[in-house]
């Protein structure tokens, strides 16, 4: 939609977001994307319009965010191709969530202060008032899928509203994390759109869904890095491989690779803790098998 309106609107069309300039009418996309339109080649039928397609930026404050919270909505949402992420190097890993509200919410610092109280995290960014980020910048990698269940019953009885989330890949803190971060939202954007039913969703339990629904999104770069070194060291994807022609049996697969059980054990470990999968799930393991193809067919 963006692009088309590029075409249309030419150079009256900005994605530099200024929330200082008036010349400029300003809205975003359903991802959070800013862009603005210069007040002098709209007409009233064209704002009315655009105001009904897309979220004004006016209805979020962002004069409220907190230094840490204006960080990365700069990074991940300003063209700005040469930010690094806002997290030191010491941090190897963060976890971004994404939720969706049935219904605009007003109460937001105290929803935020629910959230917090459940979740390892004290950053929420808010899109909209009724979407929004969470990003946890000290991930566990196991995901505590029963705890987003409770944070989502916990906000329908308190607040009155139904609220999705939908959980991130485990990424690196690298210099494409903004490409990862883009193109994960966009995935999940797209499954909320699709009727979803589920009011928690890992992206590992969607990408089925997403071969089925939207295979066009589907690309080696939408897996984490995390993820994609796991399986360019060789002796790791042996053993994966491995677990598979084994039908995810421990035993057999430490006969089939003639190693002892407690070196498989160190592996899976060792994936575990690389990328937050467990491959002795059922849902992860088909996870990697189709993440494997994909980075595959593509090399």
């Amino acid at each position: 939609m963006l692009e088309n309106l590029k075409k249309h609107y030419g150079e009256a069309l900005t994605t530099n977001y200024n929330r200082h300039d008036t010349n400029f009418e300003w809205f975003q996309t359903d991802l959070g994307k800013p862009f603005g339109i210069l007040k002098s080649v709209l007409s009233s039928e064209e704002r009315n319009l655009l105001s009904l397609l897309f979220q004004s930026t006016n209805s979020i404050d962002e004069t409220q965010y907190t230094l840490n919270q204006r960080k990365w909505y700069d990074f991940l949402f300003s063209d700005n191709h040469e930010k690094l992420p806002p997290l030191p190097n010491d941090h190897t890993s963060l976890r971004f969530y994404y939720f969706f509200l049935k219904q605009p919410i007003d109460d937001k610092q105290n929803f935020e202060e629910a959230v917090k109280g459940i979740m390892n995290t004290e950053l929420v960014i808010w899109l909209s008032l009724s979407h929004g980020i969470m990003i946890e910048e000290k991930p566990n990698y196991i995901l505590e899928v029963d705890l987003l269940k409770d944070l989502s019953d916990t906000l329908t009885t308190d607040f009155y509203v139904e609220p999705f989330i939908y959980i991130g890949q485990l990424q690196k803190n690298d210099t494409s994390l903004k490409e990862k971060f883009s193109l994960e939202h966009a995935c999940f954007q797209n499954i909320h759109r699709s009727s979803n039913k589920d009011k928690v969703l890992s992206f590992y339990d969607v990408l089925p869904t997403l071969i089925m629904r939207a295979p066009s999104m589907l690309r080696k770069e939408i897996l984490s890095n995390h993820f994609l070194e796991i399986i360019e060291d060789k002796e790791l994807l042996h053993t994966i491989e491995a677990f598979f022609q084994s039908n995810l049996n421990a035993s057999s697969t430490a006969k089939r690779l003639f190693i002892h059980r407690n070196s498989l054990q160190y592996r899976l470990e060792k994936l575990l803790e690389k990328t937050g999968l467990d491959i002795r799930i059922f849902s992860n393991a088909a996870f990697i098998f189709l993440a494997i193809i994909l980075a595959q067919q593509e090399k």
